[in-house]
């Protein structure tokens, strides 16, 4: 949520505490009564939603991602040296260029150039594989990479759902928030022309004042929430 919304939010919030204070004032009012139920219930559904979206940080995935590809560079370029060992005894001069590389090499550019490049020095030795073994090349070593590579990608798939799923769950909130300021201009009416309490209706115009940090208090009627 934006400050914004957390600043009509904690408005609500006063609003919601006067009204409960005051209850028996407006307790036998039917029109009130059912009016601040809404406001009450869209408070907690959002309360409920706003818990789910600070669950979803991405950070723990941005994290484990960026792991994962430093793992995966450095171990493709061990990978890569062997290749250049063995390229260069043999005199494979086209092959050479596309293993003779080092971890920043790998490691420049967009991650998916990154991965690319992973890729193609696995293809390679998956290609070779039986004239390495004397160059400690293994299948398991291979495997190992593509199993990194597959994990990485894995971590780009979660972080696109987290966003989805923020991004879905800021919507409901916005949505939420629009109910309740509908509901609020209908209690600003109903508490002004239903009631007889001016020290209360005073106290609940107080109430509905926004607090708008870093530019002072703004009234209801200039909320951009």
């Amino acid at each position: 949520m934006e400050q914004r919304e957390f600043n009509f939010l904690n408005m609500t919030d006063r609003v919601l505490a006067h009204m409960l204070v005051g209850k028996l004032i407006w307790e036998n009012e039917p029109e009130i009564v059912e009016v601040v139920a809404v406001i009450e219930q869209r408070r907690s559904d959002i309360a409920k939603k706003g818990a789910v979206e600070a669950g979803l940080s991405g950070k723990g995935y941005t994290s484990a991602k960026d792991n994962t590809l430093d793992t995966i560079a450095t171990k493709t370029c061990k990978l890569s040296k062997k290749i250049s060992g063995y390229a260069k005894k043999k005199g494979l001069l086209e092959l050479i260029p596309l293993v003779n590389v080092s971890v920043t090499t790998i490691s420049r550019g967009p991650e998916k150039e990154v991965i690319n490049r992973c890729r193609a020095i696995t293809d390679i030795a998956v290609n070779h594989i039986e004239n390495l073994a004397s160059f400690s090349v293994k299948n398991d070593e291979i495997e190992l990479i593509k199993k990194l590579i597959f994990e990485y990608q894995n971590h780009i798939d979660n972080r696109s759902n987290t966003n989805i799923s923020k991004s879905s769950s800021g919507e409901d909130i916005a949505n939420d928030i629009g109910a309740i300021r509908h509901q609020l201009d209908i209690l600003d009416d109903l508490v002004e022309g239903s009631l007889e309490d001016n020290t209360f209706i005073r106290e609940y115009k107080a109430s509905r004042l926004i607090d708008d940090y870093g530019r002072g208090k703004t009234l209801k009627n200039k909320d951009e929430a």
